[in-house]
């Protein structure tokens, strides 16, 4: 048995994680340099490109490197901060044993005995402790945000205005947020959003081939005794369109294909095990990432994305005529659906009047379903229910 260090866990941490090596010579680089823009991160992507794993990867060098880190989600990221940061507030020292803090009203709880009395903090009370923990001798820090499309604007703000304020007196404060592509510019453009704003914008897309390469040969050399010929990487780097996640599809479908055949303690795969691995990789990636993301779309843009696919070509570019053309509409009449599935990173605009997908096989996800039973559906026509 081979071990798989492949893990295809959507919006997870993978073991194998691919690319970024600029963004993560420039974070290193940031801990170590107070005037850095990097100190402030603003990450942008489609899903799947990878930026929870980035968040993740920043995580873990900031604690090698000795700093407090607070990993929080977009659900009240403020009393998630809070809750870390008390251990390390100088009156959570000091409190007297009869006493209990209230973090925020949210249940987090510092307590030093029976309790007859509460101190409550609510919101407003926020900046004040985040600066008061901040400005401990030696105190290092990087909060990360992930999901940050879901957070309020106000929440946002205020962390924001807290960073400043922070950075001002000269704390040693990091943040690194994340977020679909359409969080960026409202939030940016908010008042209270200076600290983010100033905010070093990294934009996730398809890693490049030689990107790809890299990393495929850098985790497949990590496993002892298996290996993989030239023409299998190169069908393994094309395929994968320099989608991270389905990279780790690939890597783990492939491992546990040679795995089942018990080839012995070595073996070199070939392009012809990549070939038929492939079929249940695309099945997987469209269950696990196509689907949850066009079920939660509109109709609207569904029906946009269909017609789409439909007049897709080899070029992969399409005009948005031909789009409105076979949905039977003028094109003014669509432009706020195709605003917003470019807002959220679903497809690109190349040139004036065109678009291309930027999520791999959408296209063939959209042909394949509109020419596919449901399979319940099948079953019931194929028993005469």
């Amino acid at each position: 048995m081979f071990e798989n260090p492949f893990t295809p866990l959507f919006g997870g941490r993978p073991d194998c994680f691919f690319g970024r090596g600029e963004i993560l010579r420039r974070f290193d680089s940031a801990m170590r340099d107070s005037g850095s823009d990097d100190r402030a991160l603003f990450i942008t992507g489609s899903r799947g490109y990878g930026k929870t794993a980035l968040l993740e990867q920043l995580s873990l060098r900031a604690r090698e490197e000795g700093r407090t880190v607070i990993d929080v989600g977009s659900d009240n990221p403020i009393a998630g901060i809070m809750r870390h940061l008390f251990p390390f507030d100088e009156s959570t020292k000091t409190v007297d044993p009869e006493l209990e803090v209230n973090v925020l009203g949210t249940g987090g709880k510092v307590r030093g005995g029976s309790s007859s009395k509460t101190i409550h903090y609510d919101r407003d009370d926020f900046e004040y402790l985040f600066l008061k923990a901040c400005t401990r001798d030696g105190f290092k820090l990087l909060v990360t945000i992930d999901e940050v499309q879901k957070v309020s604007l106000d929440d946002v703000s205020l962390i924001s205005e807290s960073f400043q304020m922070a950075s001002r007196k000269g704390c040693d404060v990091m943040l690194a947020v994340a977020g679909l592509p359409y969080a960026y510019e409202p939030i940016i453009q908010n008042n209270g959003c200076t600290f983010l704003r100033r905010a070093a914008h990294e934009k996730l897309g398809p890693l490049g081939r030689e990107e790809v390469r890299d990393a495929l040969v850098s985790s497949f050399g990590k496993i002892k005794g298996l290996s993989l010929d030239e023409e299998a990487l190169q069908k393994l780097v094309s395929a994968s369109y320099g989608h991270p996640y389905l990279m780790q599809l690939q890597g783990y479908y492939l491992v546990d294909a040679v795995n089942q055949r018990e080839v012995g303690r070595r073996h070199t795969i070939g392009a012809h095990e990549v070939e038929a691995v492939m079929p249940q990789v695309l099945e997987a990636y469209h269950q696990r990432a196509l689907a949850p993301l066009v079920q939660v779309m509109p109709e609207s843009e569904r029906e946009y994305l269909r017609a789409m696919a439909s007049v897709v070509d080899e070029s992969r570019v399409v005009e948005t005529a031909d789009i409105a053309a076979a949905l039977g509409r003028e094109q003014k009449q669509l432009s706020m659906v195709r605003e917003s599935l470019i807002d959220n990173g679903i497809v690109a605009s190349p040139k004036r009047g065109a678009l291309l997908f930027l999520i791999p096989y959408l296209a063939e996800y959209f042909r394949r379903n509109d020419t596919e039973l449901d399979p319940d559906v099948a079953a019931a026509l194929e028993w005469g229910m």
